[in-house]
């Protein structure tokens, strides 16, 4: 099968590799589409290590293929998609019902081969189906709006709740999109123009540039009291951000840390316990989730489509990842 392979940093090359079978409890997905995700972009740069030569990709979409021995529920001609992170099921975090937490996790496009390819395997108990009238792309879009939708039930928003959304990539205008679905007030931060129109089109009530001076006194005024938003999420994954998201939340309120940063941030420790904040932290999603996303794209509640900007051949994943990494497009979708 022809799959996108990644031999070194910014280096993607079209290749041939053998067509996976499927294990016992596994099934073969012939991928339909696949986007290109924040985490892909980090092992694409080189800023996370990868085991070389390694197929990227993990949000994703197919029709299932073939099915191993003990496999139940899932035949072949069954449109697809799949938690990408594979939880052991057994150790203390799995048992507790935090699976995102497993030690044993396994990942696609980590230790696990990705989805940038014409097939991939699967383990059958991480697959799920989705309805005829959603797309494939939409289908690959599940996973992004689960990680959003996990945030925003981390953050308990609720019907009334002023928030703000601090980045608006992908993640980021999923989870105002996610926010405004659970009824809050959405205020979105970026400093790209475009990003900022989708912010409003994903549900944004008001939308700001970064690089204003006055931006965050602009987005307290909207609030009530002037105090600011009761919930601020972090999605940009910039040192920056998160010391706004410190600044701009209301006393008592929630700042919620969704961008995969490795650099330290400045904190002051006597603000937050003055201002009795709670910094939270958001990691993918929970067992069980993965069909909230399903019904809220299938639904016509989430137009998650609406941020692909970009759709290429598998022959062309290379300017998928050169446009994202630009950020010309929100999400770029490639099409095996």
């Amino acid at each position: 099968m022809k799959a996108a392979l990644l031999y070194g940093p910014r280096d993607i090359r079209l290749a041939e590799v053998a067509k996976p079978e499927p294990g016992p409890g596994e099934v073969v997905v012939r991928v339909r589409a696949t986007g290109i995700c924040g985490s892909d972009l980090h092992m694409y740069t080189g800023d996370r290590p990868a085991d070389y030569p390694q197929i990227l990709g993990h949000e994703f979409a197919g029709d299932v293929v073939a099915v191993g021995e003990g496999v139940q529920g899932l035949a072949p001609g069954d449109r697809v998609t799949a938690e990408p992170n594979f939880s052991c099921g057994a150790c203390i975090y799995c048992r507790e019902g935090l699976p995102n937490l497993c030690v044993n996790r396994v990942g696609m496009a980590i230790n696990w081969p990705g989805t940038l390819a014409e097939y991939a395997r699967v383990p059958a108990r991480f697959v799920w189906r989705i309805p005829e009238g959603m797309s494939y792309r939409q289908g690959a879009l599940v996973e992004p709006l689960m990680v959003a939708v996990h945030a925003v039930r981390r953050g308990r928003v609720r019907v009334g709740d002023t928030v703000a959304v601090l980045g608006c990539g992908a993640i980021g205008l999923l989870t105002v999109a996610a926010a405004k679905v659970a009824g809050a007030r959405v205020f979105a931060v970026d400093i790209v123009p475009e990003k900022l129109a989708l912010a409003r089109q994903m549900g944004a009530e008001a939308t700001f540039n970064g690089r204003d001076a006055d931006a965050l006194e602009r987005i307290r005024a909207l609030t009530p009291a002037g105090q600011g938003p009761l919930v601020v999420f972090e999605t940009a994954g910039v040192a920056a951000t998160v010391q706004q998201a410190v600044e701009l939340v209301r006393g008592g309120g929630r700042i919620v840390l969704v961008g995969l940063s490795t650099r330290p941030a400045r904190v002051v420790p006597m603000t937050v316990a003055r201002r009795e904040l709670e910094i939270l932290g958001s990691f993918i999603y929970h067992a069980g989730e993965f069909d909230i996303g399903i019904r809220l794209i299938a639904s016509g509640a989430v137009d998650a489509e609406a941020l692909v900007g970009m759709t290429v051949g598998l022959d062309q994943a290379d300017a998928a990842f050169r446009a994202a990494e630009s950020g010309a497009v929100a999400k770029a979708m490639v099409e095996p």
